[in-house]
């Protein structure tokens, strides 16, 4: 009887969401604006199910307000015009 050990799996980590109040101290805004920057699709986010009487809210990846940061850097020559 031979006794090979198990195939590795690899599991892809799972992205962390953050909610609109994380996301607003980190670009450093209001959730306000965080709304409006979901509303406008400018920042994609997932909606944390339905509720009858509100929604429980909206979760945003890490990975998506990181990429926002990104793209929303500015050189020095952009600043000026």
């Amino acid at each position: 009887m031979s006794h090979d050990a198990p195939a590795a799996v690899t599991v892809a980590p799972s992205p962390n969401f953050l909610n609109a109040a994380e996301v607003a101290t980190r670009l450093r805004v209001s959730r306000s604006t965080v709304y409006n920057l979901i509303a406008s699709g400018r920042l994609a986010a997932l909606r944390n199910g339905t509720g009858k009487i509100r929604p429980r809210g909206v979760r945003v990846a890490e990975s998506t307000v990181d990429e926002y940061l990104a793209n929303s850097r500015i050189t020095p020559t952009e600043e000026a015009a």
